[in-house]
């Protein structure tokens, strides 16, 4: 049996829904990866003149002033979505589209380590000659692993946006 959907309703279901990032998680990472790299930072100058360790700790270092940058850069795209989901399938920020018969698993992964979220990625294989497999990070997105779900369920089943709860 179909629900009732008005007109306005149903003309909001046929349009693709933009997912952008999150300003609080960005500014959130920000914060932590500018703590990391002075504390890191510190930690080189200190170990310098003791032994080879700087090297190892500046590695480190470099690797949260990345993140730190990745943040910043985030920061500056708020106003153009992240992904765009749709009828027609996901489309990714370097306008790759990947309809929906041609995917073959489309997963999101949320990955803790006793409580610390490390890693959470979109990972979509196609059965395309090319992308074979597109990843996308999605740790600071304005939306969870349920949400991601529902919409691609929603969408790649011709139904539009599913009802807010």
């Amino acid at each position: 049996m179909e629900i009732y959907r008005s007109p306005q309703s149903r003309k909001q279901a046929e349009k693709p829904r933009a997912i952008y990032y999150s300003r609080g998680k960005l500014i959130a990472g920000v914060v932590i990866w500018v703590l990391a790299t002075l504390g890191f930072g510190a930690l080189t100058v200190h170990a310098l003149p003791v032994s080879n360790l700087w090297v190892a700790i500046a590695l480190i270092t470099l690797c949260a002033a990345w993140m730190l940058f990745n943040c910043i850069r985030g920061l500056g795209r708020l106003d153009r979505p992240v992904l765009l989901i749709g009828r027609d399938g996901i489309r990714f920020p370097d306008g790759v589209l990947i309809g929906w018969g041609d995917m073959k698993e489309n997963v999101y992964y949320a990955q803790s380590y006793m409580g610390i979220p490390i890693l959470k990625m979109v990972r979509i294989k196609t059965t395309l000659a090319k992308p074979r497999v597109k990843k996308l990070r999605v740790a600071a997105l304005a939306m969870d692993s349920d949400e991601y779900m529902a919409l691609c369920d929603s969408y790649s089943q011709g139904g539009g946006v599913p009802a807010a709860r």
